[in-house]
């Protein structure tokens, strides 16, 4: 009976693991694309035919660390665009940095991977022309596609120095209170 029931949960297991991974494509792309500007890599728009405004894009990548010696070249972006005419720049990417100047987007130098939504005004664009990748400082290596994961929201800032919103402080100031009490409560019940 208990083998039955081992059986079953391994099936059902290997089943959903199954369905994940057809929910999931992967496009492998390999590519250095130093810091000259002139490299680039294009994914056609048949790759990108079941992706929603919610579709998770997930991008590997190295980023090269050496550049953080190289004045001028420190810097770490990506540069996703439409492949139409003149590449124009996926704006509004849900999940990425923009740089400084707005053209490109940045990723984190000792970071593997970014994770993004494409605007919902471009999925039919980007379904018809696909994207073109260029940037500066990484390797790119595998795009993958999810409709089935949740991008995750970005972490609220820390608030820089004193606060100006007295409502504010009085939260912090209670939220350190409770976290206290609760901490003499526990010390308290382990004494007993």
């Amino acid at each position: 009976m208990k083998l039955k029931k081992i059986l079953s949960i391994i099936v059902s297991a290997a089943a959903a693991v199954s369905a994940l991974a057809v929910s999931a494509s992967a496009i492998e792309l390999n590519k250095d694309l130093k810091t000259g500007w002139s490299i680039s890599t294009t994914i056609s728009g048949s790759e990108f035919a079941d992706i929603t405004e919610n579709s998770v894009i997930t991008l590997t990548y190295t980023a090269d660390p050496s550049l953080a010696d190289m004045p001028g070249h420190e810097y770490w972006v990506i540069k996703p665009m439409i492949n139409d005419a003149g590449w124009p720049l996926i704006e509004n990417i849900k999940g990425l940095e923009p740089s400084e100047d707005g053209s490109s987007y940045v990723v984190p130098v000792d970071g593997t991977e970014v994770k993004f939504c494409f605007p919902a005004d471009k999925i039919d664009h980007i379904k018809l022309a696909g994207i073109a990748f260029m940037g500066h400082g990484v390797t790119l290596g595998e795009l993958t596609i999810s409709n089935d994961e949740v991008l995750p929201e970005p972490a609220p800032e820390a608030p820089k120095g004193g606060s100006d919103n007295p409502a504010t402080g009085v939260a912090l100031g209670g939220t350190v209170t409770l976290l206290t009490s609760a901490g003499v409560l526990v010390l308290s019940r382990k004494r007993k």
